[in-house]
């Protein structure tokens, strides 16, 4: 009997007096308690000990050691540089959409982006939420005849995800040309247009990117499950997910995008295992299968989007996610010149000022600014522009305007954000001194339009300084408007859409809003600290 471990270590659920010892390129298998190094692994027929296998497996030999890292990734590696892009393996792109989904117009831009010729890539795409078929349609119809086929799966037909997954399956292994399948859900921001050829080349039976939540560790893999099914963290997780190791890794589960062979899909197919959810169906089916599955970390290949509390009830839905996904968020809103204004190099004299102490930001896109438009117009309820007005708690308006309050709207706490996040920076800035955070109550969007109010008259505002925003263009969308400010003879009509012009309120800044004379003119007005 090999009690002392010397030949043989088996290797159980319950064994934890195992350790990985490095010798140069090779790791062995170390029995701390006897201080023995096993030749031979052998687990039984468990699958908890066969996972925990594959996971030392992972630091096994010439793997992977911390001197020379991965040196099983280029094994079986297809080296497409050395391919001519017609010879390219042929792809079955299968894009889901299982849940309300935030900043799909990004992710197709991104999936339409990714650089594998489109001549070589099967296109199925799965919409399980009728109010965002909107999104596939466009791209379908955008960028649809630019691949080798293209078929959507009918969610009526196929009303789980995993029966959708099957069906793709069988449509991949129905094409004799079908080489591997790229599952890829709507959460999946690559923003590596590399991806698809990198996991190409990787050449595994199952692999996936590996992904992340912003500013999370909620991935694209699991490193262990317990017996029940449920997560379980793998002694090396954050090392994975934070890439302080890099490689091919051998995980139990993987899920939101992977690629699978058409080997794997063969396998899969002849014997899919039925789990309460569809990530445990494909873990228990490969581990049933022997089937090994990857996650690679050796490439920043993007992020997933946190869907867990997007609602539908809007219009721009997409605005709402200031808190789950700043970035994504950051990445849609915000001016793409807004993060140059506030490095620690830039002081006041950077900032424009069109009229003295009145400067010109780059705050918000022109997304921002037309989906703000659409969102107001879409919620329909503005002012009657009286001076009675029930929606402030003295009920009077002493200059009122045709206006829609961000409340109304339920965005007030995003915009609230938006100024101690995006405007506290800017504010340090050119109002040296003052360094109270900002926070306002007034927060509307003003409409301006002949027949209607096509202009205000001059006016304090009731605040410490004022954000005044157009949203939409001059000599495009409307002509006349602007701002007079008569102290100092300035008046500025060719604004910038998200450029607010930010100035002091209260008792140097009288100004009026000037006549609108065909159009619609659009701004949104911010009464800070009043």
């Amino acid at each position: 009997m090999d009690t002392s471990s010397s030949f043989f270590q088996q290797i159980s659920k319950d064994t934890d007096n195992l350790n990985i010892r490095f010798e140069h390129d090779r790791g062995y298998l170390q029995n701390v308690q006897t201080d023995t190094v096993p030749v031979v692994a052998v687990t039984l027929k468990d699958a908890e000990a066969k996972r925990r296998l594959n996971a030392l497996g992972n630091y096994f030999t010439r793997s992977w050691s911390p001197e020379t890292g991965c040196q099983i990734c280029e094994e079986e590696k297809l080296d497409l540089v050395k391919m001519d892009p017609t010879s390219y393996p042929t792809v079955m792109l299968s894009v889901f959409v299982v849940r309300p989904t935030p900043f799909l117009e990004p992710f197709f831009e991104r999936l339409a982006a990714l650089d594998y010729p489109k001549s070589h890539i099967h296109l199925t795409t799965y919409c399980a939420v009728p109010e965002q078929q909107m999104f596939v349609n466009e791209f379908l119809e955008k960028q649809g005849p630019n691949y080798r086929s293209v078929e959507e799966i009918d969610p009526e037909k196929y009303m789980d995800q995993a029966r959708a997954f099957q069906h793709a399956v069988k449509l991949c292994l129905e094409k004799s040309e079908c080489d591997s399948l790229f599952y890829v859900e709507a959460t999946a921001q690559f923003t590596w247009p590399g991806t698809l050829k990198h996991l190409v080349s990787a050449n595994r039976s199952v692999v996936a990117p590996l992904m992340t939540r912003h500013n999370a560790f909620w991935s694209t893999f699991w490193g262990d499950i317990s017996d029940d099914g449920s997560y379980k963290r793998s002694d090396d997780y954050f090392d994975i997910v934070e890439r302080r190791k890099l490689g091919l890794w051998n995980v139990p589960l993987v899920g939101t995008t992977f690629m699978l062979s058409r080997w794997a899909l063969s396998e899969i197919a002849s014997d899919f295992v039925e789990e309460p959810f569809f990530y445990l169906s494909i873990a228990s089916t490969t581990a049933k299968k022997n089937i090994f599955v990857y996650v690679d970390n050796r490439a920043q290949f993007g992020r997933l989007t946190n869907p867990v509390n997007f609602k539908l009830n809007h219009l721009h839905n997409d605005m709402w996610q200031i808190f789950d996904n700043p970035l994504d968020w950051e990445e849609r809103y915000l001016h793409p010149d807004y993060h140059n204004f506030v490095n620690k190099s830039k002081t006041k004299d950077d900032f424009e000022q069109p009229c003295p102490d009145v400067f010109w930001v780059p705050l918000m896109s022109e997304t921002f600014c037309r989906h703000m438009i659409e969102e107001m117009e879409h919620f329909g309820q503005w002012s009657d522009g009286s001076n009675y007005d029930a929606r402030l708690e003295t009920g009077y308006e002493a200059v009122p305007t045709r206006d829609i309050h961000m409340r109304q709207i339920d965005w007030e706490e995003q915009w609230l954000h938006v100024l101690r996040t995006y405007v506290y920076p800017i504010q340090l800035k050119i109002f040296e001194g003052y360094s109270d955070k900002p926070w306002a109550r007034m927060n509307f969007v003003v409409r301006y339009m002949p027949g209607e109010q096509p202009f205000l008259r001059f006016h304090h505002d009731a605040s410490t300084y004022t954000l005044d925003m157009a949203l939409n263009r001059a000599h495009v969308d409307y002509e006349g408007g602007g701002v007079h400010f008569p102290r100092y003879g300035c008046k500025l009509v060719e604004t910038r859409v998200g450029w607010p012009l930010i100035f002091p309120g209260r008792l140097t800044h009288l100004h009026e809003g000037l006549e609108t004379t065909s159009g619609i003119r659009y701004i949104f007005v911010t009464f800070v600290n009043p």
